[in-house]
């Protein structure tokens, strides 16, 4: 059973890695709606799914502390993501966000 938290674990870990690169090319160049609202959507979807992973691991006899440190950072990680993207931000710091990924 653990093997198999493991491995769910892993396949979402390797969805949430694979923003980044999406997000470099949809959306720190010709910003548009449709991909903002696809972002949204797949980020939240990772949140969802995140937390119920954190809940399967976050008990006290969870044996591998570290998938459970790593899956809290992650979801951390992601929320920074829906901060940064879908909040109302003043467009002097965004640009500045923005500089540093270019």
């Amino acid at each position: 059973m653990l093997r198999d938290l493991h491995s769910a674990v892993n396949d979402w870990d390797e969805l949430c890695s694979a923003l980044g690169p999406w997000e470099s090319q949809h959306l720190t160049k010709d910003e548009n709606d449709f991909a903002l609202q696809q972002h949204y959507r797949g980020v939240n979807d990772l949140l969802s799914k995140g937390r119920i992973l954190q809940r399967a691991i976050d008990h006290s006899e969870f044996p591998q502390k570290a998938l459970a440190a790593h899956v809290k950072a992650r979801i951390r990680h992601l929320e920074d993501k829906i901060a940064l993207w879908h909040r109302e931000i003043d467009p002097a710091e965004q640009e500045r966000i923005l500089a540093i990924f270019d």
